[in-house]
């Protein structure tokens, strides 16, 4: 042990005396904290108490068993390092073990050196996975604040140049034409796309932090397809796209957000509008079960590639492709999943190249509606 440091507590729960004394003397030597205990109900009151790093239990122990006392530590000490000893070392019983929370075991005889090795080894396993908790939690906190302060701070002078980019435009009246009426055309299209964004950004971290806006209530799914499909149909002409909507009669209302899912409804056509061809369509249909609603929005443009088909909701990532005819964010189906998750909903996507892709959202029905 360094000089000055805390010695690591171990607890030894076994119904056999020799087992204790013998690894308590090994342990001790080594410069470790033991404690011991001798039946199962007192070994999990002394966990409590004492808060160890690493608890050996025997898996055969008097009124209680090592199975119960691994599956109650695991539970109620998420640190603590639990390690089996076993005079049955079999598999089966190191699987059972390992399945309820235990990290390694331990098979009876065993040597001094091969207690010393193990508790090593479980100690630095208890380190390292306190050190991954600790990074994923800070990793976490960085992206939270990164997006937050990031996206804040660009607001600002994006609505800035925005209102030069206008003024310009005013002073400049008839005479901005030809390619200096082309570069300012491609600037605000740049500044849009940046401002989607940076709100797809401001949403994805209100909703990881539970502050996205969902006032929940009874919502009919048709009328939000609807105006879905309105605000959508003016692109899908300018674009020579048939833009179907089959509702497949009555549906089943839902409990939602219908702001939120209006938006999640224009992402997955806008989506479909950019690789779907001239004369392609795209089609939207609900559907129900005595459990599930269903809404179905398929095109038939390019299709997705099947080796990327599982990354498509990932943050940023996107699919190009040569029918693709404006760039996104990269977050506007992770926007979505995460909004149907909100929704305690699912939202899967199945396609084949060249042929389209098929959106399927499902949401649970509103009990008794």
């Amino acid at each position: 042990m360094v000089e000055g440091h805390v010695p690591f507590h171990i607890l030894i729960i076994d119904d056999e005396e020799s087992i204790l004394d013998g690894c308590r003397q090994t342990l001790e030597k080594s410069g470790y904290s033991v404690t011991t205990c001798g039946d199962g109900t007192g070994g999990v009151a002394l966990a409590r108490e004492v808060k160890p790093e690493v608890a050996f239990v025997d898996l055969k122990m008097p009124n209680c068993s090592g199975m119960d006392i691994i599956e109650i530590l695991s539970r109620d000490m998420p640190d603590i390092v639990l390690i089996v000893i076993t005079g049955y070392a079999s598999i089966v019983s190191a699987v059972e073990a390992m399945k309820k929370g235990a990290y390694d075991y331990l098979p009876k005889p065993f040597t001094p050196d091969q207690i010393r090795a193990v508790t090593k080894r479980g100690i630095e396993h208890r380190e390292l996975k306190i050190e991954a908790d600790r990074l994923r939690v800070e990793k976490a906190r960085m992206e939270k604040n990164f997006i937050t302060f990031v996206s804040h701070e660009m607001r600002s002078p994006l609505v800035t140049i925005q209102q030069y980019i206008e003024s310009l435009k005013v002073i400049a009246g008839d005479a901005l034409t030809g390619s200096a009426g082309e570069i300012i055309g491609r600037c605000e299209k740049r500044l849009t796309s940046l401002q989607d964004l940076i709100e797809h950004w401001l949403d994805l971290s209100r909703i990881e932090n539970g502050t996205f806006s969902e006032a929940k209530a009874p919502v009919e799914l048709c009328e939000v397809l609807q105006k879905s499909i309105e605000e959508m149909s003016p692109l899908c002409q300018r674009r020579e796209i048939d833009l179907r909507y089959d509702t497949g009669g009555a549906v089943p209302r839902i409990l939602g957000d219908q702001e939120s899912l209006l938006r999640v409804f224009s992402n997955i056509i806008g989506n479909a509008t950019k690789y779907t061809p001239p004369g392609g369509s795209i089609t939207v249909r609900t559907d129900h079960d005595d459990y599930y609603v269903y809404v179905i929005v398929a095109d038939t443009g390019q299709g997705i590639p099947q080796d990327k088909l599982p990354f498509i909701f990932e943050p940023f990532y996107r699919v190009r492709g040569k029918e693709e005819r404006q760039k996104g964010s990269g977050l506007g189906l992770t926007f979505s999943r995460k909004i149907m998750e909100a929704h305690d909903g699912q939202i899967t996507a199945a396609s084949k190249e060249g042929e389209g892709t098929t959106f399927t959202m499902k949401f649970p029905r509103l009990s008794g509606l």
